[in-house]
């Protein structure tokens, strides 16, 4: 029996993990995950204007026309990087 119960042991806890992970999974298989659609745009097509502000000179704050239109749309900005810009947001 002494040799045997590690391997006891080892039997149930692995039922034990396997019966609550089985509990968890999620519903049905027909549920539909969300999709997205992406958007890239080039660096070169957006324009930045600044903004006035009353704070000290050194600060900046910039506007893209082209960025708040598509925020207003529901595109959501992933990656900004030296090319330009990519958006996704859940397809419609």
């Amino acid at each position: 029996m002494e040799k045997v119960r590690p391997y006891l042991i080892g039997a149930v806890l692995t039922a034990v993990l396997f019966f609550s992970v089985a509990q968890e999974s999620p519903g049905p298989n027909n549920v539909v995950l969300p999709t997205w659609e992406y958007l890239y745009i080039e660096q070169v097509a957006v324009q930045f204007e600044q903004i006035e502000t009353s704070g000290s000179p050194k600060s900046r704050l910039l506007r893209s026309n082209v960025l708040n239109s598509l925020g207003k749309d529901g595109w959501e900005m992933v990656q900004a990087g030296v090319g330009g810009y990519m958006f996704k947001r859940r397809a419609r």
